[in-house]
């Protein structure tokens, strides 16, 4: 092992014994990182896997899943209209109208007749309704999903396969080179969310912290950058890792807890989770880019203007495929992976100093998760399960409000008599 080299904690000056000339000269040495020489210790990566992830998302970029989505409604709509209003007098009338909507909409061969069960001919009203909305919307997706496999089936039983394999074969192929773009093109891609090389008395205090992480994981030290942004958060990319200057300031520039959250990002670049969400990305990438050329357009136009109307009745169903299937997939994986890097930081030694960061973070920017984005949606887990897997057993970690709330119903009787 080279011996340790020392840096100023405020102006970035080598030491060389004593305290910094420039700024203390009377001052002690802050307490020296060791450098680390050699290859890294070999540990294996406890990897989290993402198959329904992946899963989804190739099937839902690939196999028609927002046309199923689209017709799914169309099919319960119509469907609903009909069950509706199949028990009156009107029922044969009304129910032919929809048979010519339908084939004006899509010439396939399906009828009211296949989209309403008979009980609901039979019934009408309400009941009638909620079952032709049930089976148009399953006729309807089954339909759009299995339908053009059956067809080809029907055509030649070995272009099926052939199909599904070309699909599999060209979403992998995307994805792979996404992932190489991802990798190669991150740094600048970074720069242009605001991160930047750190300064030299950032380099001499953040950069050591990111070396000695990474030698306890076993890994290469990823490239430290850093951000001037004021919120309190650090983010992994697949070779690099970003701070934002809030989470310095509001962890007091404390070096423990700084270390652990440094830690824990570097522990996501050893289990490769970034790259694994870029592959995800690559392999539902038809899908990710309709969805943000329709939220930008949504974005850009002023509200219920024609533009905003059109995108919302054509790419609706891209909207809602990826915020209502193939996101959750995946958030679940993504909260998963927050523990696993939570779990590896630990067992490199940074528990105690994660657990006090994480403390001071949730205190101010954990809030109560209410809706479908924040609970559905959310890519971390609550700081506070965070904190309790933290935690060593047999061990007391009373709340911080617990004492004074304590105090003051204990007190409550005594003020009253007196």
């Amino acid at each position: 092992m080279t011996a340790a080299v020392v840096f100023c904690d405020l102006c970035g000056a080598r030491l060389r014994g004593g305290g910094c000339p420039r700024c203390a000269p009377g001052t002690p040495p802050p307490a020296p990182v060791p450098a680390v020489s050699g290859a890294p210790p070999r540990r294996r990566a406890r990897r989290v896997r993402n198959l329904l992830g992946h899963a989804t998302a190739l099937a839902c970029a690939w196999f028609g899943v927002p046309l199923a989505v689209f017709m799914t409604a169309v099919g319960a709509v119509l469907g609903g209209i009909g069950g509706l209003v199949s028990g009156t007098i009107a029922g044969p009338g009304v129910l032919g109208q929809l048979d010519n909507i339908l084939a004006w909409l899509i010439p396939l061969p399906i009828s009211m007749g296949d989209l309403l069960p008979t009980a609901a001919v039979q019934l009408g009203g309400t009941v009638g309704a909620l079952l032709g909305a049930a089976k148009g919307a399953a006729v309807m997706a089954f339909f759009f999903l299995v339908g053009p496999l059956v067809l080809l089936w029907e055509a030649d039983p070995s272009w099926p396969a052939a199909a599904v394999l070309g699909q599999i074969t060209t979403a992998f192929a995307i994805a792979a080179g996404y992932v190489f773009f991802c990798r190669f093109a991150e740094p600048a891609r970074m720069r242009l969310g605001g991160a930047r090389r750190p300064s030299r008395r950032e380099a001499a205090w953040l950069e050591p912290m990111v070396a000695e992480a990474a030698h306890r994981m076993g890994i290469r030290p990823p490239r430290l950058m850093l951000s001037d942004d004021r919120v309190p958060n650090a983010c992994a990319g697949i070779g690099c890792v970003v701070v934002n200057r809030g989470l310095l300031d509001y962890l007091d520039h404390d070096r423990a807890q700084v270390a652990a959250v440094i830690a824990h990002e570097v522990a996501h670049v050893a289990h490769g989770d970034a790259a694994a969400a870029a592959w995800n990305r690559g392999l539902a990438w038809p899908l990710y880019l309709v969805y943000e050329l329709a939220w930008r357009a949504q974005a850009a136009a002023t509200r219920w203007s024609f533009a905003v109307v059109l995108v919302r009745v054509l790419l609706w169903s891209v909207l809602v495929t990826i915020r209502g299937i193939v996101v959750p997939a995946n958030a679940r994986h993504w909260r998963r992976c927050e523990y696993a890097a939570d779990a590896a930081a630990a067992a490199a030694g940074y528990g105690p100093g994660l657990h006090a960061a994480l403390q001071r973070i949730g205190k101010g920017f954990d809030g109560a998760r209410t809706g479908w984005d924040a609970t559905m949606l959310a890519s971390h887990p609550p700081t506070e399960l965070r904190l309790e897997r933290l935690e060593s057993p047999g061990r007391a970690y009373p709340l911080a409000e617990a004492p004074a709330r304590a105090a003051d119903i204990a007190d409550r009787p005594r003020l009253q008599k007196d």
